[in-house]
């Protein structure tokens, strides 16, 4: 009949190979974790990101458990390979711009960030605690490299460590309240490594000569230049007073 509307037809079946419909299972599996937390996410809600039957989806993986640990696997994997991206410039700028990606990473997956890779939960699944300790792994390498250490000191290592809690906390408390402004969060993240490392070098060589070697290779337009200057200008004329006291005191 004139003025009827024409049946919706539904999109062709794609045939797919089993290797890409997997892939494909997995990602959708990611979309939905992302945006809702993992036990609000069922196996019909990933079928339908997927496109694909629930039947199908049992195909490849035994249930949501296994499936959720697939993609936190391939989230871990994206975050790694996004910051290894990142090579060349002063180590600040490097420090920067792989905080720039991991606080765009946070935004992608605002919801499911601390659920797929385990941040803040000691009741996480294993498999998803392991892949979030090889993001870190990863992550603690990256800034060995990055200071050009290939042995670290035992201070070193657990300086950064604690930084990259410091970093993960500070992540899921900004997705939560919005607060610093980014670029106010990224650089507190990054003068935050800049202190802690300061202060190990009291207690270890190794780090007293890697602030040193920051100090001879930083250019003064650099990220480590501006953090120095701001420092420097935190202190007013009674300020520098007092510091000049604690310096010229000599223990009995």
């Amino acid at each position: 009949m004139a003025g009827e509307a024409a049946p919706r037809r539904r999109p062709p079946f794609r045939r797919l190979s089993q290797d890409r419909r997997r892939e494909e299972i997995i990602e959708a599996a990611i979309e939905a974790f992302g945006r809702r937390p993992e036990p609000e996410v069922s196996i019909d809600d990933v079928a339908r990101e997927a496109g694909t039957s629930r039947s199908s989806v049992y195909r490849y993986f035994e249930g949501k458990q296994e499936l959720y640990e697939a993609a936190a696997d391939r989230v871990g994997a994206e975050l790694t390979d996004r910051l290894n991206e990142v090579a060349g410039g002063p180590p600040s700028v490097q420090m920067m711009r792989r905080l720039e990606l991991y606080v765009d990473f946070l935004e992608r997956y605002e919801v499911g960030y601390a659920s797929l890779l385990g941040v803040g939960s000691r009741q996480a699944p294993e498999a998803t605690l392991s892949t979030a300790q090889k993001v870190r792994d990863e992550i603690c390498a990256l800034t060995y490299r990055t200071l050009r250490v290939e042995e670290p000191s035992g201070t070193l290592r657990s300086t950064v460590q604690a930084w990259i809690a410091g970093v993960e906390w500070s992540g899921t408390e900004w997705l939560r309240t919005r607060e610093p402004a980014r670029p106010v969060l990224e650089a507190a993240m990054a003068a935050q490594f800049t202190a802690m490392l300061a202060a190990a070098a009291v207690f270890d060589p190794l780090c007293a000569d890697r602030v040193a070697w920051l100090l001879r290779v930083e250019p003064p337009d650099a990220p480590f230049g501006g953090l120095v200057r701001a420092v420097a200008g935190t202190f007013d004329v009674g300020m520098v007073g007092d510091l000049a006291r604690f310096l010229s005191h000599r223990p009995i």
